[in-house]
């Protein structure tokens, strides 16, 4: 039923890291090392954003309850000087020698969290889709212990985007997703969201890209409590989205859906019958 089960991210930390990703943790050790750093880390993960980054890193939040966050910029091979313009703006920012996906970047993210030892992390898109300003409310049930993960939801709250082919597929996913894990989904893709870094020590994830559904699935089939927060999706700041067209999108969306699921459901099913 399943070939090889992929590590979960505390398992592929400490064993079956590539070079590139060694020399990027090694780049993260670097900067947080030196001092005691915030336990909140919010991850931004960029590709290609030069225009809009700038615009980001001036909303982000100076405290998150009180308390000042570290910020990671996980540049994934940019071409156009994201990775000086966020360092310009003050922000911590490793740079991948190659462009490898969003989700390989956000792994990125997420191992240096667990390796440096952060108790909460944050995620937010680089596009200026999703304002910073709902970060710390995004943030708060994972916080206070209330949730594993939480994230926007711009069904519970408004889209500003204008596209109604997404729209349906924002809905139709939700649903779908919401049937396997037996827990209220209303957005699978959103791009703001944070997690515990318990819970995410034994996630799985493996896809470069459309990463929001395979952690949303694997944290919610092991049991991990979500909390939704109603918030505003807008256009993108500035430049394109590199997620190809919609019906592409569609597509590759589904199958990390339904291999997440596979995966998932097998692994659970191969621990019962293990204990």
């Amino acid at each position: 039923m399943i070939k090889k089960i992929p590590p979960t991210l505390f398992a592929r930390l400490e064993h079956e890291l590539d070079p590139l990703e060694t020399q990027l943790q090694a780049d993260c050790k670097e900067l947080f090392s030196h001092r005691a750093h915030s336990p909140y880390l919010i991850i931004i993960p960029a590709f290609n954003e030069a225009e809009s980054i700038g615009y980001v890193a001036d909303l982000l939040p100076s405290t998150i309850l009180g308390v000042r966050p570290d910020v990671l910029v996980v540049d994934d091979g940019s071409t156009d000087g994201t990775a000086a313009i966020a360092q310009k703006h003050g922000l911590n920012c490793i740079t991948s020698s190659v462009n490898r996906g969003q989700g390989a970047s956000l792994r990125t993210g997420y191992l240096a969290a667990i390796a440096n030892d952060f108790v909460v992390v944050a995620i937010i898109d680089a596009d200026g889709q999703w304002s910073p300003s709902d970060l710390e409310q995004v943030m708060m049930p994972v916080i206070n212990h209330t949730a594993d993960l939480s994230q926007g939801s711009r069904s519970l709250g408004e889209t500003r985007v204008g596209d109604r082919f997404r729209d349906i597929g924002v809905a139709f996913f939700a649903r779908l997703i919401s049937i396997i894990t037996r827990r209220k989904v209303t957005d699978t893709s959103s791009g703001i969201r944070a997690i515990s870094v318990n819970q995410l020590k034994s996630i799985r994830l493996t896809q470069p890209q459309y990463q929001s559904s395979e952690l949303l699935i694997g944290a919610l089939i092991q049991g991990g409590r979500l909390s939704e927060i109603p918030v505003i999706m807008e256009s993108r700041h500035a430049g394109y989205s590199k997620k190809g067209r919609n019906l592409k999108y569609a597509l590759a969306y589904s199958q990390v859906v339904f291999k997440t699921t596979l995966r998932e459901f097998g692994v659970l099913l191969l621990n019962k019958l293990i204990s």
